[in-house]
């Protein structure tokens, strides 16, 4: 069954540092691209090319957003991401992929 055929799934927890900018904590988003990009390609067993993550994502226990990534092929996921707690602790999933 190809990948754009099938519902795909992942989820993953990643710890990111946390930066802090002015009185102001945000997310390290760059960080966090990096290590999407890595998990992504090894739960897919494919070449992801680009993520794209917000910038200045505050730090809030609960708060979520989306980060896409794409695939070599032309395969473009969107990855909703969850703050599980205030120290930079996320979890991610990949919630809709698309050709």
């Amino acid at each position: 069954m190809s990948m754009r055929s099938r519902s795909l799934r992942l989820a993953g927890i990643a710890v990111l540092a946390i930066a802090v900018a002015a009185c102001t904590k945000t997310l390290d988003t760059d960080g966090l691209e990096g290590m999407l990009k890595t998990d992504i390609a090894d739960q897919v067993q494919a070449v992801i090319t680009a993520v794209d993550c917000p910038a200045d994502v505050e730090v809030e226990t609960g708060a979520t957003f989306e980060c896409t990534a794409e695939e070599e092929s032309g395969t473009t996921f969107t990855i909703q991401v969850t703050q599980s707690d205030d120290q930079g602790n996320v979890e991610w999933e990949v919630v809709d992929a698309s050709a």
